[in-house]
This record gives structure tokens, C-alpha cells and sequence, in this order.
């Protein structure tokens, strides 16, 4: 009997699996692929490889493929290894839930046939997978999902690469965006071929406007209201056809991406089968993760909302924590979250159309960097930090940063804000000369104008 059952071995599971045993429960996870997930194998790592070789000037394209290879195969590496040492077992092969009752009864297809495991605990932590796209052709050669772009040896590896002349992107979302920006500083014809007007929806409005621009300056067309319709073959390119409000459009490419939005996998382990309570956007929990069955926990994309690898971690922090008989919530407010595109995006917080939706009298302030010593001295001046305070109490609502090495500037905002400080006292918090987190300091200074 198990204290805890895991399955799956992404980036919740892992954690969940990790943090469980070590507080010295007996745990197994059950994984039927590899350790790491969507991203560590197919998503958030190759990406930033494939960015630190293409945008950030570290290394060449020519052995690009291989430098991602290398880091994924180190960080697999690496979990396998914490798995063990933590005390996880694992099962390789495909769970599927018998039993919800008080004893969690799951029957395991493996290699060497079917095997039954029983545990007082259940966490599902199966991800997300790409949404698919119902027009005809969607299945043809050539035509690639967003969660499976960046393991296309035709568009990374060289000299296959070079083969790829011209890309299109269904999709205006975070995997959109970087894959369109990596694929156009590979030198690559890119569209973006938008649903609506917008990119990267929950962001500030100001930061949508930002992206719009770098993106235009890039020279990446964009598409508006874009409606895909049917796709066809013509020798060794694709040819979609699709409609717009303005009326019908051709897009001719050499390798189309779908990569419109990301759903749950809730098939494939019998939940449907069982009184756990989901929808088609995922499975439904309360603030510790727990279902509507006492003991089953469902973690990170298989939940819907904000599909991110580090929140599936906390999500497993509280899942953990309820187990042991105590409790971590998660402020939906306070998830930072960022995009590697050029320059980087980063935010913490809320958008200022969010607060004014919540009747919060707020105050806003800017500062570019174009005034940051740091910035000039890296030449990447290209945009802004923007904070948000309550007018009442001067709290940190929002920060939101567009511009060099937002990701790793973000972590200061994401403390600032989790943790209600006022700006005031933030912006007495010293920082260093020269660095970009001045811009940050700079950006709440000008609130106390405001």
C-alpha cells in the first residue's frame, strides 16, 4: 500500500512525487514516456536552448540541435537521478484508476504485462497536449502541432533547416509568439495567423501594443480574425486556405504550426469512468488540489487555467501539503509568468484593465529602459517596466516588464507583489548600480508622482 500514487512525470508529478517522499511518505509515480514532460522534452527547455543559440548569440544554428539534445538529456538526467535519491519508485507503463474509494486502486499496463497498485492517495498530474485543429487537410505532411514544433528536425537541425524557407502560425498565444520569433531570427518568412485582433491574451495592454510593434519591426506578418479552412499539398509546401471578416485569404508556407491553445489530457486513464468531477477544460479542484473525491488530487495543466510548468510545481506543493495535514493556497493574483520572445516579457500580478474591472483606484507608472545604464552598456534598450499600486494603500498590484532579461527581473516584482508591499518601501529597497533591476526601482520612484 502506497501512501501516495503519482501519475504522471511531468513537472507536478515530479515535484508532487519529490516533496512526498521526503517527507517521508512512500510514494510511486507512473509515467509511460519520459521523466520532464511537455517541458523539459518538448517545450520550455528546447525552447530557451534553441533562444540562448539564436537570440542571445550563444553559440551557432549549425550545432544548435545538438546543444538542445545535450541539456535535455542532462536535466532527464538529473530528475532521474533526484527521483531515486528522494525514495520514488516508478513505474513505467499507462495508469488507469479502478477504484476511487478509500483505497485509490490503479491498474498499470507495463512492458511485462498489467500490474494493480493500491495507495491512499491519488495525484493526476497527466498535462496537456495541443488542441486540435478540425479543417480539412489539418493532418498532412508538413502541418506540425505547437507542443511538438520544437522536436522538428526540418525547422532546428541544420542542414535541415535551411530546407525550411517560409513558416506560418496558427495561434497568437505564448507558444505562438516564441516560436514565431525563433523561427524569424533563423531568417525564416514567418505569419502569425491570429483568431482575433490580439497577442498573448491575459497580458497589460500596454505590453499587447509593445509585442504588436516588435513583432511588425521584425517583419512578421500578422493576420487578423484568421479562420483556417482547408489545407492542401503543393509539392513540397502547404497551401491554407482560410477566411477573414475582410474575406478569403491563401497562405502559402513550407511548414504550417498549430498552435492555437492547449487542452487537458483527460482521456487515456478512466476518468471518465469514475465520479471525479470535469469539464473539457479540466479536472475541477478546491484550493489544496483536491477533487470532489476525498484523497485524489489533480495538479498543473490537467486543471485548465494558466498552463505553467512552475505553477504545476506549487500546485504539487499544496496537493503535498493537504496530504501531510497541512496547508498552502495559491493566490491566483500573485503566479508570475513570463514570454521568451525579443525582448523578453515578464509579469506579476494584475493588468490595469483588471483592476479598473474590480473597481481598485490605482496608480501607474513607466520607466524605460533606454535610461538604464545596464541596458546601454548591453545595447538592448528596447522597452519598458510598468507598475501598478493601489491608490489607497500604495500596495504593489502589477508589474509588468517588457524588455532585457525580464524573465530573471520578474522574481523581485513576483515578492513584491505575493507579499502586499507597498512601492513606497520597495523602491527604498537599495539596488544596485549598474543593473537593470534600476529600471524596476526607477518605474516605482515615478509612482510617488503620480
Amino acid at each position: 500500500m502506497y501512501d501516495v500514487i503519482v501519475l504522471g512525470g511531468g513537472p507536478g508529478g515530479n515535484k508532487a512525487a519529490e516533496l512526498a517522499a521526503k517527507s517521508g511518505l512512500k510514494v510511486v509515480m507512473i509515467e509511460k514516456s519520459r521523466l520532464g514532460g511537455t517541458c523539459l522534452n518538448r517545450g520550455c527547455i528546447p525552447t530557451k536552448a534553441y533562444f540562448a543559440r539564436i537570440v542571445g548569440g550563444h553559440g551557432s544554428i549549425e550545432e544548435m540541435w545538438d546543444y538542445k539534445e545535450r541539456i535535455v538529456e542532462k536535466l532527464h538526467d538529473g530528475i532521474s537521478t533526484l527521483m531515486k535519491m528522494s525514495g520514488v519508485e516508478i513505474i513505467r507503463g499507462t495508469g488507469e484508476i479502478t477504484s476511487t474509494g478509500e483505497t485509490k486502486i490503479i491498474s498499470i499496463e507495463t512492458k511485462d504485462g498489467l500490474r494493480q497498485i493500491e495507495g491512499k492517495n491519488f495525484i493526476i498530474a497527466t498535462g496537456a497536449r495541443s488542441l486540435s485543429m478540425d479543417f480539412e487537410g489539418s493532418a498532412l505532411p508538413g502541418i506540425i502541432t505547437g507542443d511538438y514544433a520544437v522536436t522538428y528536425p526540418e525547422l532546428w537541425k541544420y542542414p535541415e533547416c535551411n530546407e525550411v524557407e517560409s513558416v506560418a502560425v496558427v495561434g497568437a498565444g505564448v507558444i505562438a509568439v516564441e516560436l514565431a520569433v525563433l523561427l524569424k531570427r533563423m531568417g525564416k518568412n514567418v505569419t502569425i495567423l491570429k483568431h482575433s485582433d490580439q497577442v498573448l491574451r491575459r497580458s497589460d495592454k500596454d505590453i499587447k501594443k509593445k509585442l504588436i510593434q516588435s513583432l511588425k519591426k521584425m517583419k512578421i506578418t500578422m493576420i487578423d480574425y484568421f479562420t483556417p479552412e482547408k489545407a492542401t499539398q503543393e509539392e513540397t509546401s502547404i497551401k491554407l486556405h482560410g477566411s477573414t471578416p475582410k474575406g478569403p485569404v491563401d497562405i502559402q508556407c513550407d511548414r504550417l504550426i498549430l498552435a492555437s491553445s492547449m487542452i487537458p489530457i483527460l482521456d487515456g486513464f478512466g476518468l471518465e469512468k469514475t465520479a471525479i468531477e470535469y469539464s473539457r477544460k479540466g479536472i475541477r479542484v478546491d484550493k489544496n488540489m483536491q477533487t470532489n473525491i476525498p484523497g485524489i488530487y489533480a495538479i498543473g495543466d490537467v486543471t485548465g487555467g494558466m498552463m505553467l510548468a512552475h505553477l504545476a510545481e506549487y500546485h504539487a506543493l499544496s496537493a503535498v501539503e493537504h496530504i501531510l495535514g497541512r496547508e498552502y493556497v495559491i493566490n491566483p493574483d500573485h503566479i508570475p509568468w513570463c514570454v521568451f520572445c525579443d525582448p523578453e516579457i515578464a509579469v506579476a500580478g494584475i493588468t490595469e484593465d483588471e483592476a479598473e474591472a474590480r473597481n481598485i483606484p490605482i496608480k501607474v507608472a513607466r520607466a524605460y529602459f533606454l535610461g538604464n545604464g545596464m541596458a546601454q552598456a548591453l545595447n538592448h534598450t528596447d522597452g519598458f517596466v510598468k507598475v501598478i499600486a493601489s491608490k489607497d494603500d500604495d500596495r504593489l498590484l502589477g508589474v509588468h516588464i517588457m524588455g532585457p532579461e525580464a524573465s530573471s527581473l520578474i522574481g523581485e516584482a513576483a515578492l513584491a507583489v505575493a507579499q502586499g508591499m507597498k512601492a513606497k518601501e520597495v523602491a527604498r529597497t537599495i539596488h544596485p548600480h549598474p543593473t537593470l533591476t534600476e529600471c524596476f526601482k526607477d518605474a516605482l520612484f515615478r509612482l510617488e508622482e503620480e
